[in-house]
């Protein structure tokens, strides 16, 4: 699961498969988990990086109940939680790191993430 943070929203994402995703968050379009096409990001324009979630950009996904494409804010923060143990039967324990992390990072380098096709 992802966890994203743009100027205005903290959005949730599961992941699924050639661009599908669970996507949760946003009051309007997703309060509760909808299932979208992620198309990819845009820096505001019309080139879009496919499949890709880029700090700094916009994310751009198709929404099953609207006709455009919805475009966020600027993205400021992704955040990768995983699932890494079960502390009690029933009950899972999850872990945010930033996404692409593999444990230390390189100073400079930007986080993102990006989505297998």
């Amino acid at each position: 699961m992802l966890r994203m943070h743009t100027q205005n929203t903290c959005y949730e994402i599961v992941v699924l498969h050639g661009g599908s995703a669970y996507l949760s968050g946003h009051p309007l379009y997703c309060p509760q988990p909808v299932l979208v096409t992620i198309a990819g990001s845009t820096w505001g324009g019309s080139m879009l990086k496919v499949h890709f979630i880029g700090r700094g950009m916009h994310l751009e996904f198709r929404h099953p109940g609207y006709p455009t494409p919805i475009v966020t804010s600027i993205i400021r923060e992704i955040r990768e939680c995983r699932r890494t143990s079960v502390a009690r039967p029933g009950r899972q324990v999850w872990t945010e790191r930033f996404a692409g992390d593999e444990g230390e990072t390189r100073q400079g380098e930007d986080r993102q993430a990006r989505l297998s096709p």
